[in-house]
């Protein structure tokens, strides 16, 4: 299938690992023109070269801290300056922040200014763009809405949801969809050096837990994400879809 994605522009945060990374492959792949953005250059410049061997534009790489002062507007214009405009913004910066219940302020603010308040702001900073050539994709990585204790993603990341469901109704009409996407268990950096680092464990969760049986790839979610980016995805908007093996519970 053609997803008519040859020269399109994309923006993917997050993309020194896991989910971001393997989104960047596959819109390169594509014949999407890739900037990506992270903390860690060296990881960057390593996945740009990787693309670029296979024979794609070698993407844009850009070293940026989202909670930075003034990060958006410093992340606009140097994609803007790279990529002339953008179609595409994959939201994939994050962490899991899980916390005592009673924890201070500090750490409910830190937690959701990087999952949810700079997220927001990103978008923002594009959205304009979007709506004045009438074609825009925002597809955000967010999280679990079944909290199994305190983390202050989940808040986030349900905060993300209502949001883009809000903005979806007033910017679809532009020709811009926003959705979301919580990744269940993908093998991740933060997934197998944090949450499930014992390769046993993991096995047992996935039988325990996960009806496919397995953890996903970050391939798993990025096939999703590139085909939500494309023009074939303009009757989609404003959902929130579960890239799990099944490990939701409930049916809505």
């Amino acid at each position: 299938m053609d997803l008519q994605l040859k020269g399109r522009t994309c923006l993917i945060t997050g993309a020194s690992q896991g989910i971001g990374k393997g989104t960047a492959r596959i819109m390169a792949a594509e014949g999407c023109r890739v900037a990506i953005l992270a903390r860690r250059k060296d990881l960057l410049d390593k996945l740009a070269d990787e693309i670029a061997a296979t024979g794609a534009a070698r993407p844009a790489v850009l070293a940026e801290d989202v909670l930075q002062q003034g990060a958006p507007e410093v992340i606009r214009d140097k994609v803007y300056k790279a990529l002339g405009n953008l179609d595409i913004l994959v939201n994939s910066a994050g962490g899991s922040r899980p916390i005592p219940w009673d924890a201070g302020d500090d750490a409910w603010y830190e937690g959701m200014t990087l999952n949810f308040e700079m997220l927001r702001r990103l978008t923002m900073a594009f959205i304009p763009g979007m709506r004045a050539q009438k074609y825009g994709r925002v597809i955000n990585i967010t999280g679990s809405s079944e909290p199994r204790g305190v983390n202050v993603a989940n808040s986030a990341k349900a905060a993300v949801h209502a949001w883009a469901k809000g903005l979806s109704r007033v910017v679809g009409g532009d020709g811009v969809t926003i959705n979301s996407l919580p990744p269940g268990r993908i093998n991740s950096e933060q997934i197998l050096t944090k949450v499930h680092p014992d390769p046993k464990e993991r096995e047992a969760f996935a039988k325990a837990n996960i009806p496919a049986g397995y953890f996903g790839e970050p391939e798993d979610m990025g096939n999703l994400i590139t085909f939500l980016a494309s023009p074939l995805a303009r009757y989609i908007t404003g959902e929130v879809i579960h890239v799990d093996g099944g490990m939701k519970k409930f049916a809505f």
